[in-house]
C-alpha cells in the first residue's frame, strides 16, 4: 500500500447512490427543432408543391424515436420496427398530395405504382419526371433521420451524429434554392447551439447526482440562458465575418471534389428533372439525359463573354434519343483530349472555320460551350465523342466537352469549330443517300408516337419533293405555333410532342425542336436535338457576344449527305434562319481538312494574345504572390496538406475522446491492465501466466524506463481493486483521472516504441534480401 499512495493520492469520496437517469426532453426538443429546419427549408425553397408534410415528418420522427428510446427492444427490431412505421407514414403522406378525383386505397395505391415506375426509369437510365416521388424519398429520408439521430441522442449521447447530417442537407438546399434561406439556417444554427448546452447539462447533473454535490433547482434556466446569448454571439461572428466561399485558397482546396460534385449534380438532374430548378449561384451543366418542363424561369444572369467573328448558336449537349417525356444521349464514349489535341472531323462540305474566345462570367462552368462542330480546345477536356463510319464521312465529332477542374468567373479558354455555312440549293440537291448508320440512330421514333402526329407530318411535307423543302415546310409551321414559356408541365401519360402540338399549341424552344425532330424522323429525314444558348448581345466594338441564361436554347440539327448536320430554327421567337439562294464562296475543303487531320502540337489558328489566353487561363487562376515565392506557394499541394491537417486533427480529437470513455468505465484499472499486457505482446516482451501482475510490471518498465512511474501506477491500482478488501479499492477508484492521465503519456510511447521496431524489423528484412540477391548473384 505505500507504493500506491506515493503514486496514487487518496481523495475520499461518498458512496454512490442509485439514480435513474433523466430523460433529456429538452434535448430531444432541440433536436425537433433542427430537423423541423431542414423541414422548413425545403419547403420554402419551392422545388415541389406538397413538400410541407415532410415537417409533419420530422415530428413523427423525433417523437417516436424519443419513445422507442426508452424501451429495451433490441437495435434489429428498432430499425425493423422503424422502416415498417416509416414507411406507412410516409405512404399516407405522400397519398395525401393526390388527386380528390382519388379515393381511398386507391390513393396508396398509385403513389406505390408511380414510385415503382420511377425507379424502373431510373436503372433503365432514361430520363425522370415526377415531383410526387421527390416528396414521397425526401420525406421518408426526414423521417429516418429524425427517429435515428433521436436514437442516438438519447441513447448514446451521440449529438454530432445527429445534427451534422442534417446541416450538410440544409447549407446544399440553402445554397443552391432560388430564395434566400438564411432565416432556416440561424434557426438551425441556434438550435444545434441549445441542443449542446441542454445535452452538457444533463451529463453534468447525471454526474452530480451520483456524486450527491448539491447544485440550484434553476440552475437550468441559467445555463440556457447563458447558451442563448452565446448562441446569439456566435452567430453575430460568424454573420459579420467573410465568406470562406469568396476565398480562392479555399477553392483551390475544394478543386478536387468539384468535378465529382458535378457528376452527381448531372444524375441528380436526371433523376428528379422535374423540380423547380431555378436561378442559382454557378453556372449549371447540360446531362447526357434531358425530360420536358413546365416554365423554365430563366433570368438575364450572363454566363458567358464569346469573341467570334460570327455567330448564331453555342452548343453544350447533343441527344439522339427520344422517349417521349425528353431524350438522351446513346451515342457518345468518353475521350480525354489534351489542351490543343483535336479530333479528325468528318468530310463535309461548305464548312466555315470560327475560333471563339469565351471568357467565363459565372463561377461553377463545366460544360463548355462553342460554336456547333468544335475540334479542338486549349485546355484538357473530357470529350463526348461519336465516331463516325467511312460511309457517314468518317472521323468523329464531340457532342458534349467538360473540363478536368471547375473554370470559375474571369477564366477564359478558346475553341476552334468547323460551323456548317451551306447555301440553299445546294441542301436542296442534296439527295436521299442516308448512310446505314445515319438511319439506324436518327430515324428513331417511339413506337408509342401518336398517329396524329405522323399524319401532321406527312400532310405538311406532301408537297414537296426534297428533304430541305421539307424541313422548311415543318420550320414554317412550327414557327406558326404562339410562343409561351408560362407552361404547366406536361401529362404523364401523353407523349410530349403529340401534347404540345394538338393539346396545348405553345410552349418554348425544347418543344419546337422536338416537334420538329420528330416530324422530321417520320418524313424519313435524320434529326437530332442540340441544346446550349443562342448567340446572345452582340457588341460591335469588342466583337464580344454576352450570353445570358435566358439566352439557353434549344433547336434542331437535320442531317444532309455531303454536308453532316445543318442547324433549322422553328423557335419563332429567334430570328429566322434563312440560307442563301446562291452558292457562296468557300474555301478549299481538302486543305481545310488537312490541317485539322495533321494534329500539330498546337493550333496555328488559336491566337496566343496572353491577355486572352495566359498560362493562369489554362492551368487555373493564379496565386496572389510573387516571384520565387509565388512558385514556392502553387507547388505546394494544399489540399493533401489540408487533408492531412485535419485527419491529424481527427485523430487528436478521437484519441481524446476515448481517453474521456475509458476514464467513466467502472473497470477502469483492470481495463488498463489488460490493455498494457497486450502492448506487451505486440512488442515482444515475454508474458507467461506464471507472472505476478508486478512481474509482468517490471518487465515492461525495463523496456520503457522513462515509463516506470505510468507502469507501477498501473500495475498496482489493478493489484489493489482484483486482491485487496473493499475499503482499500475506493482509494484508488477515487484516482481515476490520475490513471487516464498516465495512460494519457503510456500510450503515444508505446505507439512509438512499435513503430520503431517496426521499421527497424522492415530495414532488417531489406538488408537480409539485399544479402541473399548478392550471394546468388556471385554463385552464378
Amino acid at each position: 500500500m505505500a507504493q500506491l499512495t506515493e503514486v496514487i493520492p487518496y481523495h475520499p469520496i461518498r458512496r454512490a447512490r442509485n439514480v435513474s437517469p433523466r430523460f433529456p426532453w429538452l434535448s430531444v426538443f432541440l433536436l425537433g427543432v433542427v430537423h423541423l429546419s431542414l423541414a422548413w427549408s425545403l419547403d420554402a425553397a419551392k422545388w415541389a408543391d406538397g413538400l410541407s408534410v415532410t415537417a409533419r415528418a420530422a415530428v413523427a420522427g423525433v417523437f417516436i424515436g424519443a419513445l422507442l428510446a426508452q424501451t429495451s427492444w433490441p437495435r434489429w427490431f428498432v430499425r425493423l420496427y422503424a422502416l415498417v412505421v416509416g414507411g406507412a407514414i410516409t405512404l399516407y403522406l405522400g397519398s395525401t398530395l393526390i388527386s380528390p378525383t382519388v379515393e381511398g386505397l386507391d390513393r396508396a395505391i398509385e403513389v406505390i405504382r408511380r414510385l415503382v415506375a420511377w425507379g424502373i426509369a431510373t436503372l433503365a437510365g432514361d430520363p425522370v419526371g415526377d415531383n410526387l416521388v421527390f416528396v414521397v424519398d425526401v420525406t421518408f429520408l426526414i423521417w429516418w433521420s429524425a427517429l435515428s439521430s433521436t436514437l442516438g441522442l438519447v441513447r448514446e449521447q451521440k449529438v454530432w451524429q445527429a445534427v451534422l447530417p442534417t446541416g450538410v442537407v440544409l447549407v446544399l438546399n440553402a445554397y443552391y434554392a432560388p430564395f434566400d434561406l438564411t432565416f432556416y439556417v440561424l434557426i438551425y444554427l441556434a438550435a444545434v447551439l441549445l441542443l449542446l448546452v441542454s445535452t452538457h447539462l444533463y451529463e453534468q447533473v447525471a454526474v452530480w447526482e451520483q456524486e450527491r454535490v448539491r447544485y440550484p433547482l434553476d440552475i437550468s434556466l441559467d445555463f440556457l440562458r447563458n447558451g442563448f446569448l452565446f448562441a446569439l454571439l456566435i452567430l453575430g461572428i460568424a454573420w459579420a465575418s467573410p465568406s470562406l466561399a469568396t476565398s480562392e485558397q479555399v477553392s483551390r482546396w475544394l478543386e478536387p471534389v468539384k468535378r465529382p460534385w458535378h457528376r452527381v449534380q448531372e444524375e441528380w438532374g436526371r433523376i428528379f428533372n422535374t423540380l423547380n430548378y431555378q436561378q442559382s449561384a454557378v453556372i449549371p451543366s447540360f446531362g447526357r439525359t434531358f425530360a420536358f418542363k413546365g416554365a423554365p424561369n430563366l433570368s438575364d444572369t450572363p454566363y458567358f463573354a464569346i469573341r467570334a467573328t460570327q455567330g448564331r448558336y453555342w452548343r453544350a449537349a447533343v441527344y439522339d434519343r427520344y422517349e417521349s417525356t425528353g431524350w438522351k444521349d446513346t451515342l457518345a464514349r468518353t475521350e480525354i483530349l489534351e489542351a490543343y489535341e483535336g479530333i479528325s472531323p468528318p468530310v463535309m462540305r461548305q464548312r466555315e472555320t470560327v475560333t471563339q474566345t469565351v471568357t467565363v462570367l459565372l463561377p461553377g462552368a463545366i460544360n463548355l460551350v462553342a460554336a456547333p462542330m468544335p475540334v479542338r480546345f486549349n485546355l484538357p477536356v473530357e470529350a463526348e465523342v461519336v465516331q463516325y463510319p467511312k460511309d457517314a464521312g468518317g472521323g468523329g465529332e464531340i457532342l458534349f466537352a467538360y473540363t478536368q477542374r471547375v473554370l470559375d468567373a474571369g477564366e477564359t479558354y478558346t475553341v476552334v469549330s468547323l460551323v456548317p455555312n451551306p447555301d440553299a440549293p445546294s441542301l436542296r440537291a442534296a439527295g436521299t443517300d442516308y448512310p446505314e448508320w445515319i438511319r439506324e440512330y436518327y430515324l428513331q421514333v417511339p413506337e408509342t408516337l401518336p398517329e396524329r402526329v405522323r399524319s401532321l407530318a406527312q400532310d405538311l411535307t406532301a408537297p414537296f419533293d426534297n428533304p430541305y423543302d421539307k424541313a422548311k415546310a415543318l420550320e414554317r409551321y412550327l414557327r406558326s405555333i404562339p410562343y409561351n414559356e408560362e407552361i404547366p408541365f406536361p401529362p404523364q401519360n401523353q407523349d410530349a410532342v403529340d401534347w404540345f402540338l394538338f393539346d396545348l399549341q405553345e410552349g418554348y424552344c425544347d418543344y419546337y425542336a422536338s416537334a420538329m425532330v420528330v416530324m422530321a424522323r417520320v418524313v424519313g429525314i435524320p434529326a437530332r436535338v442540340a441544346s446550349g444558348y443562342a448567340r446572345g448581345e452582340f457588341n460591335e466594338e469588342e466583337s464580344t457576344w454576352t450570353v445570358r441564361e435566358s439566352d439557353a436554347h434549344t433547336w434542331p440539327e437535320l442531317w444532309f449527305p455531303g454536308y453532316g448536320w445543318i442547324p433549322f430554327e422553328p423557335t419563332p421567337s429567334e430570328p429566322p434562319l434563312d440560307r442563301p439562294d446562291t452558292p457562296a464562296n468557300q474555301p478549299d475543303e481538302n486543305a481545310l481538312l488537312e490541317d485539322f487531320r495533321n494534329q500539330p502540337d498546337r493550333e496555328p489558328n488559336i491566337p496566343e494574345d496572353e491577355e486572352a489566353i495566359g498560362p493562369d487561363q489554362i492551368t487555373g487562376v493564379g496565386l496572389p504572390f510573387f516571384g520565387a515565392a509565388g512558385r514556392v506557394a502553387q507547388a505546394i499541394p494544399w489540399p493533401w496538406l489540408a487533408g492531412g491537417l485535419l485527419l491529424v486533427g481527427g485523430i487528436l480529437v478521437g484519441w481524446r475522446w476515448s481517453l474521456r470513455r475509458l476514464a467513466e468505465r467502472p473497470d477502469l484499472p483492470a481495463r488498463l491492465y489488460a490493455k498494457l499486457v497486450t502492448w506487451a505482446r505486440r512488442l515482444g516482451i515475454p508474458a507467461r501466466p506464471a507472472y505476478t501482475p508486478t512481474e509482468q510490471g517490471r518487465l515492461v518498465a525495463a523496456h520503457l524506463p522513462d515509463q516506470e512511474e505510468a507502469v507501477f501506477a498501473i500495475v498496482t491500482a489493478y493489484e489493489v481493486v482484483t486482491y485487496a478488501p473493499p475499503a482499500e479499492r475506493a482509494h484508488v477508484m477515487a484516482a481515476r483521472e490520475r490513471l487516464v492521465a498516465m495512460w494519457e503519456t503510456l500510450g503515444p510511447r508505446l505507439w512509438r516504441e512499435w513503430a520503431r521496431r517496426l521499421l527497424r524489423h522492415l530495414a532488417q528484412r531489406a538488408s537480409a534480401l539485399h544479402k541473399s540477391s548478392r550471394l546468388a548473384g556471385e554463385k552464378r
